[in-house]
């Protein structure tokens, strides 16, 4: 029973679709990072079922493109973007480690927020219309992004240390034993194997850029943070799957 409450809590927190309330005990919330990938699933599944109508609906490849990009800060609520535009403010302060976690917890929007939002969002516009005016058939690779960048997510908070005590990150990354590091990784293969079956070996470009990413942020945020926090688990996603969707163009 508390595992199917974790799976609600799951969809509540980092998704909108709309879920009975229930109380968040410590017990229920130790299950939420190894349902992420349930979630990309989810999300997934939302828009390979919207792709699919734009596409019978002869919509324009502009208009899908942007509907698209929108849909993904909606289904979340802008959850990780949030977590971007604070890191951003963070990270480009050019401030000591102690000084950027002031930041990040600042509720005030700076500048470098508005750019990085911008940034991203045009980004994944301009990816979602080149591969809509290509005539591209992505459907199946749209379904497993959103796995592959919530299969990431969960491992970092194993294998990367924290910049805090306490916050989100800990939270919920606390009774994470090794084996729990280890299964969204299992399941991140499996969607990548579905992706060769799908479409050949040329989409390992699309894991092949997250896990990439995934190193890289690793000794970023070691760097300039000590560590992740829940705004860098955030920032992470919306950057893995901007990346993962650009490579979309290479498959």
């Amino acid at each position: 029973m508390d595992f199917l409450k974790s799976i609600i809590i799951s969809f509540s927190f980092f998704t909108t679709i709309p879920m009975p309330m229930i109380e968040w005990t410590d017990k229920r919330m130790k299950y939420v990072p190894l349902l992420l990938p349930l979630v990309g699933l989810a999300i997934g599944g939302l828009a390979f079922g919207l792709l699919k109508l734009l596409l019978a609906l002869n919509t324009g490849s502009l208009i899908g493109a942007v509907i698209l990009g929108i849909f993904f800060i909606a289904i979340t609520g802008g959850v990780h973007m949030d977590g971007l535009m604070d890191s951003a403010d963070a990270y480009f302060s050019r401030r000591e480690k102690e000084r950027k976690l002031e930041i990040m917890k600042d509720s005030r929007v700076g500048a470098f927020a508005v750019i990085i939002f911008v940034v991203v969002i045009l980004l994944k516009t301009a990816f979602f219309y080149e591969i809509l005016e290509s005539g591209k058939e992505f459907a199946v690779l749209l379904l497993l992004i959103p796995v592959i960048s919530r299969c990431l997510q969960p491992s970092m908070l194993y294998f990367f240390p924290y910049a805090k005590e306490e916050g989100l990150a800990k939270m919920y990354g606390g009774e994470l034993k090794k084996i729990h590091g280890v299964i969204p990784l299992v399941i991140m293969s499996v969607a990548s194997a579905v992706m060769i079956f799908t479409h050949g070996v040329s989409a390992l470009y699309i894991p092949g850029i997250a896990a990439a990413y995934y190193c890289f942020y690793y000794l970023s945020a070691k760097k300039n943070f000590g560590g992740i926090t829940g705004d860098l688990l955030g920032a992470f996603l919306e950057v893995a799957e901007m990346l993962m969707i650009g490579m979309i163009l290479l498959v």
